[in-house]
């Protein structure tokens, strides 16, 4: 998760708090965004996962 754009970094760490059920977004998804190396193509792919989820911000 290190080569993680740092905004990325940013957005995780003040997703709302999940009081009930799973969390929204695992780990798990993350991982591909985080082995792409160029910010541009993580940034890009971290707007499509938002997308397919169901965030309430």
């Amino acid at each position: 998760m290190f080569n993680l754009a740092p905004d990325i970094q940013e957005e995780i760490l003040f997703l709302p708090r999940t009081t009930q059920g799973r969390d929204a977004i695992k780990e798990a998804d993350i991982r591909p965004i985080a082995k792409t190396l160029d910010w541009r193509k993580q940034r890009q792919m971290w707007r499509g996962l938002k997308k397919t989820l169901p965030l309430s911000s």
